[in-house]
């Protein structure tokens, strides 16, 4: 009886496919086979793939922080998530692409859609846009998204500099201004077609008859946190304990590696979304094919760093440093993400290895400064993001820069046999951001600094951020506290306590600490 019935029900649905087959048809065409319909749909799923990036920093940076600061570090990055999408909202989005060709000051700020309005949206918008048009073209919905994506990714790097002592308040102030004012000004002179700066200008020559690349945001997102982060460290100043008496640095390891780890997975995957996503369709076979070289060049620039940091940490400290090598895979990804569709895939096999020793040796050189970045945000980002942007002025290829980003300038590498042009846009792009940042990066912290609220009270601190603003620890065990080291090594055997210690003298059961050992 059952048979019967399928069967009856598998009949009355192909009937009534074959009775609208027209309008199912129809309905596939307009949005999976127009330029439009079908590149909308990968933007939007791309936009989704970089948010979900927020759930792998999640799981990095509360496997980095101890126990203690679990929930704090969580806690900040819901901060970036709901304020950065509401600052976004209202002046961001404007002031990064709200720039017309009849603007005064189109090259340098934007000035329209303000809270979303004046997005072609209603249909007598949308009648007057050709059917073929790329959603990002005009503003768009779908634009935004992608866009408020990346936004609340810049500010997310500069959590993990400044967890674990930074206030609550402080924080939000922060990433209030850092997602409605000093990352859309850059992303508007690099990213918007109407930009004074970058190669996507359509309003007039390009900067140096070249423009700055900048494909995925080596630069726009990742020097600005890392930059933004390097400030916000410096202002709030280390740990308590950080530091000896000497100035030597003190291990505080982290407390999961394998919650570091899994974020780590996490985030590679949503890189795709990220770097391959940001050439906003593949409705042509440019465009397709850029986004496919800018995935192959994401994996293997990555790949190749976490190898150079794993032989690296193994001949020079006869170990395998885990954490290291998680950090080379996002010093990678970072480094890769400005050239990852203008260089070959050989280019980016150099990229990722340079990029593993510029973290290397970038995370000594932050500590010997006695600057305490728990999750070294600023090597990894900052750094590294840098090498990624001069890379695109070294390594960039004519064909690919051609598919990319037009004909309009034909100038790509260096070191591929063009001239200095390029090289010279990316060398002024990493001045220019860095300036930028910086001057507006101090400014914020010193006021906050000023006014008393840039920091919880060392009391609370040393209480542990979980248990002193938010309720209680992140983790809930009867016996938790009642265990002592005397205890444990009991439990463990007796050299287990300092095999750990030794273990965690890199980057610890997480991603803080990285690379103390070599200090002696």
């Amino acid at each position: 009886m059952s048979n019967i019935s399928s069967e009856a029900v598998w009949l009355a649905f192909r009937d009534e496919i074959l009775r609208n087959k027209t309008r199912y048809e129809e309905l596939v065409n307009t949005f999976f086979m127009s330029k439009a319909g079908g590149d909308t749909c990968f933007i939007l799923v791309a936009g989704f793939l970089v948010f979900f990036m927020h759930a792998g920093f999640a799981m990095l940076t509360a496997g980095s922080v101890r126990v203690k600061n679990v929930k704090n570090a969580l806690f900040l990055l819901l901060i970036d998530w709901a304020v950065g999408s509401i600052a976004y909202y209202l002046f961001g989005y404007a002031f990064a692409f709200g720039g017309e060709e009849n603007d005064v000051a189109r090259g340098f700020i934007g000035q329209h859609f303000f809270a979303l309005s004046g997005i072609p949206s209603l249909r007598k918008d949308l009648e007057a846009i050709p059917k073929e048009a790329s959603p990002y073209l005009q503003g768009s919905y779908t634009y935004w998204l992608f866009e408020w994506s990346f936004a609340i990714t810049a500010a997310a790097i500069v959590s993990g500099s400044v967890v674990e002592r930074v206030s609550v308040e402080a924080y939000c102030i922060f990433s209030f201004f850092m997602t409605c004012w000093i990352y859309p000004i850059f992303e508007h002179w690099a990213w918007s077609r109407t930009g004074w700066f970058g190669a996507l200008k359509k309003d007039g020559p390009l900067f140096l008859g070249s423009g700055y690349i900048d494909f995925a945001g080596s630069g726009v997102v990742h020097m600005v946190g890392g930059i933004a982060a390097l400030w916000g460290t410096i202002f709030v100043g280390p740990r308590i304990g950080r530091f000896d008496i000497d100035g030597k640095p003190v291990s505080m390891p982290g407390h999961s590696a394998s919650l570091a780890t899994t974020g780590t997975f996490v985030l590679m995957f949503g890189w795709y979304g990220f770097n391959a996503g940001s050439m906003l369709g593949i409705s042509s076979s440019d465009s397709y094919i850029t986004a496919s070289r800018a995935a192959v060049n994401t994996t293997l620039a990555p790949a190749a760093s976490m190898l150079t940091a794993m032989l690296y940490t193994r001949i020079r400290w006869d170990y395998y440093d885990l954490g290291a090598s998680l950090n080379a895979i996002l010093s990678g990804l970072v480094a890769i993400t400005a050239p990852c569709a203008v260089i070959e895939p050989w280019a980016a096999v150099i990229v990722g290895v340079i990029a593993s020793l510029i973290y290397l040796h970038g995370s000594k050189l932050i500590l010997r400064l006695g600057i305490d970045d728990p999750l070294d945000a600023v090597s990894v980002h900052c750094l590294c993001g840098t090498w990624g942007v001069f890379s695109t002025g070294l390594f960039a290829a004519e064909d690919p820069r051609i598919q990319a980003y037009g004909t309009i300038s034909k100038d790509y590498g260096a070191f591929m046999g063009s001239g200095g042009n390029l090289l010279a846009c990316q060398t002024i792009g990493i001045l220019l951001i860095w300036g930028w940042v910086s001057f507006n990066s101090v400014i914020l912290w010193s006021l906050l600094k000023c006014l008393g609220i840039i920091r919880v009270p060392a009391e609370e601190e040393m209480a542990g951020m979980d248990t002193s603003k938010h309720g209680g620890p992140a983790y809930h065990s009867e016996n938790f506290e009642d265990i002592n080291n005397e205890e444990l090594q009991e439990l463990r055997g007796a050299d287990s306590l300092e095999f750990s210690r030794k273990d965690n003298l890199g980057m610890d059961n997480g991603m803080s600490n990285n690379l103390e050992h070599s200090r002696s």
